[in-house]
Parts: structure tokens; sequence; C-alpha cells
């Protein structure tokens, strides 16, 4: 119903995005996350400020969950159905996740990524800055790994170069 029309929509996405975060079964939220995909490529407007509680799904308890997750936001940022924006650093996580079928998707949709223009050397300082900050939960090991994959997509000479001048000046600024 949801899909008919927005004005059925609206008024039901905080009950949704609930459902999504809080349903006791892990069937439910994967398939919320699913139709939430849906509602987005149909409403795009009304479901824009809901996108951090679709990144919030890839920290889900259940891998099926953070497996539709990541499927369904790389569908629909490879699709420019979503900006790329900061929150894309929820999704480097699935990089080291203990999941190997989350480890595999997330690099393939890294590696898409980085085709498409400067769409990954663009968020690369978000990144970094997002997965620095202690309260994120990010080990040492883990951003090591994560830097240690994303980085050399950035295959343009005068991109690393520029990547290297923005990420100095930002240390600059945070001292």
């Amino acid at each position: 119903m949801m899909l008919v029309n927005a004005e059925v929509c609206e008024p039901r996405l905080q009950l949704l995005f609930t459902m999504a975060e809080r349903s006791q079964s892990e069937i439910v939220r994967a398939n919320l996350i699913v139709a939430l995909g849906d509602l987005c490529r149909r409403f795009p407007n009304l479901i824009e400020p809901w996108t951090p509680n679709l990144y919030a799904r890839l920290r889900d308890t259940s891998a099926k969950v953070r497996t539709n997750a990541l499927n369904t936001l790389s569908h629909l940022i490879l699709n420019d159905m979503v900006k790329v924006k900061g929150q894309i650093s929820e999704m480097t996580v699935c990089l080291v996740d203990e999941i190997d079928r989350l480890n595999i998707l997330a690099r393939r949709f890294f590696h898409e990524l980085s085709q498409k223009g400067n769409s990954l050397y663009n968020v690369v300082p978000d990144i970094i800055s997002r997965l620095s900050d202690p309260n994120i939960g990010v080990s040492e090991e883990h951003f090591r790994s994560i830097m240690e994959f994303l980085i050399p997509l950035i295959v343009k000479e005068r991109l690393c170069e520029t990547l290297v001048e923005k990420l100095c000046a930002r240390f600059r600024t945070t001292t």
C-alpha cells in the first residue's frame, strides 16, 4: 500500500523504520530493509531524511539483515537513488565483518563505486574522520584493514596527491 501513494507512505514511515530496528524477527527486519529500498526508489524525497536509519541496519546483530542492508544500499547508491554522504563509513565496516559474504559484497560495492568518477575519492576524508572517532568503535586494526583496501582504489595520481593535501589540511585544523 505504501508504494501506491506518498500520502499513504509518509505517516507510516516511522513505524516501518521502528519495526526494521526493533522487531524480534530477523526475517521481518531483513524483509523490511528490502521494502524500504523499494520505497526509496519510489519516494526518494520522503525516505531521504531516514537514510541514517537505513545505514544503521548495517550494524544489526543479524547477518541476514546486514546483508540485505548492504545489498539495498549498494543498489541505491550505485544507481544514483541515494547520494553518497558521510554515512557511507558504515558500509566500510562491512569490509571487516566476521561474515565473509558481507566482506565480498562490500569489496564489490567499493570497487564499483571507485569506477564512478570521483565518488569514492570525494568521501574518503569523511570516512577517515568518522572511523577515527573513538565513539564509532572501529579498532585500529580494522581501521588499517579498511584503509588498505580503499586507498588503492583511488588510482589517479593527481587524486591521490589532492587527497593527501586534504587530509593534511584536516590534520592541521584538528590540532
